[in-house]
């Protein structure tokens, strides 16, 4: 190019000189540069232009102050080099990608820019990024000294970059480069503001400077109706919304659905990474990639290299990770996604570094004592300041003195790998992916990366039964706050259930009092039982003693809450609830350890001790939680802490402690609450309380999943086709479709499980062996083929209680039945706990009986008489006085292949009768 098509040039006689290149650099000067002789922060370039002379340049740019004597090259002075300087690289490289977005903040710069990297990639479209992490096209990586090029090194890599044909960039842009206008004369799609913290101090004069430098990119850079992309949680969103509406651009914000979806979509740590993630997507979404593609490719993300990244995980299942964290803010934000993700003792080793912002230290030292369990100080880069001063400055500051000095970096991570326990957490903080380490005079090849996976550890077999008795006994010692090597397995207040190595918690119930029963519990295999009164003939080491026994098994139940890792979901509703727990048990049983309660412990004794249960080996808990009064299910899932909730339906069990349907809606609505941030909630589209439950979840900012028999549901059925003991169910499961084979459940039940195995990113595939293979629970819609009165027939057995939605379900289910020869019967017993509208409730059933195929209806008990006496006379077939009318009354009826269907509440003992007609007992009762 000419130089005079560069800058306008008075003399005539320099017009035809060419410039092969610009350069800032007089010892990259090339025969034929233009040299710009820039005054910079630490060199000037003025001092410069002999050598760039004496190196071939063509020509010299220099300030209009510069005296210098002539030359045998032109010396072209300007009144404003900087905007000379911009001007020249926008026309000699004029050609740039189309799409280029700029990323600034504190922190997440470079993590922004590479989930950018990512999704494009993942998708095969050609992309580019220049930040921290180097020059990466594509696939390729140059690393760079800069997070923010210099002017001409940035005009110059985006030529090449268009020239490669890659039309979509992200470049990260500092404060320092924005200040210095090494981004200027770029035309930009978008700019994107992650944070702001402490930093830079020692370049930029105050807080409010560097704010300023920071703006450049949205008060100067971006160009009417171009985009900021945001967090709208941030301080500063106020500042940069005004800056929007006088610059008139667009504003794009990340919201805390999205957040929830693509954290839970990939293997990232930390609400911070998902942020960041979700920047990178608009970014994405700007650049024309749809947002189907980037969602099938969200299950590829890695950690960027050096952020948060899990380096390796020792056999004592110790996990030790690396991350840039140099900033309080960055620091704070690291250790406290690693207590959240992992609820582990962390173990950090951090330094600071020399030459910098030195208001950082005791803020960063407070909080690496604050959120860490123990800590190595070590040397960062010290630069040319003393190490040792660096290091006294950090241990001043210090609250926790569970500390360690070890100013060799290489031997402070050792000795951090070496002293690691069971499942603690180390984390390297403050140099990431860098592979140098600068003390001034001398520069240091060392990685942290490359430290830890060279030291070498003994391998130890870690068996499961190891990991849990230490976390029992982390539990144990903090409840009781003392230092004892408890080994224990499993807990429970039941003494003719204990098992061997069991710890017992002596219960004092309204009936019975679990300190009776201590002989029985460790003749039975209890290791130690919880007491809170003096015992005699006890072996008192066998005993641990405390205030009130019911206090502890709450404790027990927090701590191992607080401990655990696994993910938590837990049911509630009026019917169901133990069906899909024990559904959703199993099918996650088939991909990860599973805990999930054992019968119906939905109670204030069975949720506490199901937790108490919940092992550290465990990935999933699944739990039942019930209520008979308002405020029990916000007690119990306060302890449960669900990620994910399930509310089954609102029905009228337990009416009698309510006004209406709408107080128990209420109840029910109460496990929302305690739904952990990001959470979500699944509910049954076609329940009248849909919309209620809705808006209390949207108020909390809980993700709602739908399900239900309508194709307004985010998981429905699409086809039912009946078979002779089953039906082939085909179901759209959001974007996804499966077909399976279900005998005899209630498809609610199915639609609820398929949501919680799409919400986890399951194999819905996996799945399908388990579904085609499950039937209904015992005394929940089970048949039995029975032998009685020298005759074959089937036996429905739906004792397990009754509720009038749970009864109308269970009669239609049996009027379903194809039976072209066979007849069907029904014994129902009282339905409980409905007060006042208890008669409404039993007269309303028999309408429901009146128009099914149902023969006969046989009754127990006074409350059900409601119902005989207005069903149909020729349906009507007798009322037991006594359940030992059984045989009799039946034994005169039932013939081959017919059906029974017993159902009642627990109360009515119809479900003892069940299970002993099962049996094949003599006698029924």
């Amino acid at each position: 190019m000419l130089l005079k098509n560069l800058i306008k040039i008075p003399q005539k006689k320099i017009e035809s000189i060419k410039i092969k290149d610009l350069s800032l650099d007089s010892r990259c000067i090339k025969k034929g540069d233009l040299f710009f002789a820039l005054k910079g922060n630490k060199l000037n370039g003025e001092k410069f232009i002999k050598q760039a002379i004496e190196k071939g340049a063509n020509a010299i740019i220099c300030s209009k102050a510069l005296k210098i004597k002539k030359s045998r090259i032109p010396i072209i002075k300007v009144k404003n080099i900087r905007k000379t300087l911009e001007d020249s690289c926008v026309k000699f490289y004029k050609k740039k990608p189309k799409n280029i977005i700029a990323v600034t903040g504190t922190n997440g710069k470079s993590s922004v820019a590479d989930f950018f990297h990512q999704i494009l990639s993942l998708n095969n479209i050609p992309v580019a990024s220049i930040g921290t992490l180097g020059i990466k096209k594509n696939k390729k990586v140059l690393k760079t000294n800069l997070t923010t090029l210099d002017i001409i090194s940035l005009h110059k890599e985006l030529a090449k970059i268009k020239k490669e044909r890659i039309e979509n960039v992200i470049i990260e842009a500092s404060s320092h480069g924005l200040k210095q206008g090494r981004l200027n004369g770029i035309i930009f799609k978008a700019g994107v503001f992650t944070n702001f913290s402490q930093d830079h101090l020692d370049y930029h004069t105050s807080m409010e400077d560097y704010f300023k430098a920071k703006l450049i990119l949205f008060t100067k850079l971006l160009k009417k109706n171009k985009y900021i992309i945001t967090d709208k949680d941030l301080n500063q969103f106020i500042k940069l919304k005004r800056v929007a509406k006088k610059k008139k651009l667009n504003l794009r914000v990340i919201n805390n659905y999205f957040l929830s979806k693509y954290q839970k979509t990939t293997n990232l740590i930390g609400s911070f990474q998902a942020k960041n993630l979700s920047m990178s997507i608009l970014a994405a979404k700007l650049c024309g990639i749809k947002n189907k593609k980037i969602m099938n490719i969200l299950n590829k993300i890695k950690s960027v290299e050096g952020r948060l990244q899990l380096i390796r995980v020792l056999p004592n299942q110790a996990k030790i990770f690396i991350d840039y964290a140099h900033t309080p803010e960055a620091l704070s934000t690291a250790l406290k996604s690693l207590d959240n993700h992992y609820k582990e003792n962390i173990n950090l080793v951090f330094g600071c570094g020399g030459e910098r912002d030195i208001k950082k230290r005791p803020l960063m030292a407070k909080i690496a004592g604050k959120l860490s369990n123990k800590i190595y100080i070590t040397d960062d880069n010290p630069r040319n300041e003393n190490p040792k001063k660096i290091r006294k400055t950090i241990i001043k500051n210090l609250k926790n003195k569970n500390f360690n000095e070890i100013g060799n970096r290489s031997d402070a991570i050792k000795a951090a790998i070496k002293n690691s326990k069971l499942n603690e957490i180390i984390l390297i903080a403050g140099k990431g992916h860098e592979t140098h380490q600068d003390y001034g005079k001398k520069i240091l090849n060392i990685s942290d990366k490359i430290i830890i996976k060279n030291i070498k550890i003994k391998k130890e077999k870690l068996n499961q039964k190891k990991i849990i008795f230490e976390n029992n006994k982390r539990v144990l010692n903090s409840i009781i706050n003392k230092k004892k090597e408890y080994s224990f397995r499993g807990v429970s207040i039941n003494s003719k259930k204990i098992k061997k190595g069991n710890l017992f918690i002596a219960i004092k119930g309204k009936n019975k009092d679990g300190h009776n029963y201590l002989s029985n519990a460790i003749k039975n295999g209890a290791s130690y039982c919880v007491v809170s009164k003096k015992m005699k003939h006890v072996n008192l080491k066998r005993l641990i003693v405390c205030k009130n026994t019911k206090t502890f098994l709450k404790k027990f139940a927090i701590y191992k809450r607080t401990f655990s890792k696994a993910k938590i979901i837990a049911i509630t509703g009026s019917t169901g609830k133990t069906t899909v727990k024990n559904i959703i048990g199993n099918l996650l049983k088939a991909y990860e350890s599973t805990y999930f309660s054992p019968k119906s412990f939905n109670n204030q004794y069975g949720v506490p001790i199901s937790l108490a249960n919940l092992d550290s080996t465990h990935k999933f808990g699944v739990f039942e939680i019930g209520m008979s009064k308002a405020g029990e299910i916000n007690q119990l899932s306060r302890l449960v802490k669900p990620d994910l909730a399930i509310i089954t339906n609102v029905g009228e069990a337990h009416l009698e402690n309510f006004d209406n349907l709408d107080g128990i809606a209420k109840a029910k609505g109460e496990i929302i609450k305690n739904i952990k941030k990001n959470g979500t909630i699944i509910l049954n589209r076609d329940d009248s309380y849909y919309n209620y439950f809705s808006k209390l979840a949207k108020i909390k900012n809980i993700q709602i999943i739908s399900f239900g028999k309508f194709k307004n549901s985010d998981v429905y059925p699409i086809s039912i086709k009946k078979m002779k003991n089953k039906s082939l169910v085909k179901f759209k499961i959001f974007n996804e479709t499966l077909s399976l084979f279900i005998r005899n459940i209630n498809i609610y039940n199915i639609l609820s499980s398929l949501a919680v195995l799409k919400k986890l990113n399951l194999n819905l595939q996996m799945a399908i062996k388990i579904y085609n293979n499950l039937g209904p629970a015992e005394g929940r819609g089970k048949i039995y083929k029975v032998k009685r009165f020298k005759t074959d027939f089937k036996l429905i057995d739906e004792s397990y209680n009754a509720s009038p939605l749970s009864v109308k379900n269970a009669i239609i289910n049996l009027s379903k039945i194809d039976n072209q020869k066979s007849k069907k019967y029904l014994l129902l017993g009282d339905m409980l706990e409905l007060g006042k509208k208890s008669k409404f409730f039993h007269i309303n059933l028999s309408k429901v009986i009146n128009n099914t195929n149902i023969d006969k209806i046989f009754v127990y008990g006074d409350k059900i008489i409601n119902t005989y006496k207005h069903t149909k006379k020729e349906k009507q077939g007798n009322i037991l006085q006594h359940k030992s009318d059984f045989d009799e009354i039946f034994s005169q009826i039932i013939k081959k292949n017919d059906y029974l269907l017993i159902k009642g509440s627990n109360a009515t003992g119809l479900n003892m009768l069940s299970k002993n007609i099962i049996r094949g007992l003599n006698n029924v009762i």
